[in-house]
């Protein structure tokens, strides 16, 4: 005869079974079989972090690859009403925050490219050493 502790013992054992094979399952028909493909999203749909950081993605892609045409197409994809404008503040921003500076030389050199222009942006510019006055 079994006792209550054996059948507390087995009836354990078939729900961890089953959870594992459950879980095995799971993992499989979602990892293998039928995975979830993200294509074309929209940069308009990123809270305002992630498109702070897709722009400095983009500033930093435009360092490498000097595709300007590109750039401006990245930028404009967020949806701002005047993204040259956005795209000012938020390095003026990265300045007076004092974010990392190879991020600010990245910003600044895609702003500059695209005509914008700011007096923040001057000790960043390629090239500019700042004259002392001594």
């Amino acid at each position: 005869m079994i006792s209550q502790n054996q059948r507390f013992i087995r009836a354990a054992g078939w729900l961890l079974l089953g959870l594992l094979l459950g879980a095995g399952l799971g993992l499989l028909l979602g990892w293998v079989v039928w995975p979830t493909q993200f294509t074309e999203a929209n940069p308009t749909v990123l809270e305002e972090k992630y498109q702070r950081d897709y722009t400095l993605m983009t500033a930093s892609a435009y360092w490498v690859d000097g595709d300007l045409e590109y750039a401006s197409k990245r930028l404009e994809s967020l949806g701002k009403e005047d993204y040259l404008s956005w795209y000012r503040g938020l390095t003026i921003d990265a300045i007076l925050n004092e974010a990392d500076e190879t991020q600010i030389v990245h910003l600044v050199k895609l702003a500059t490219d695209l005509g914008i222009y700011s007096p923040a942006m001057e000790p960043f510019w390629p090239g500019y050493e700042e004259v002392d006055g001594s």
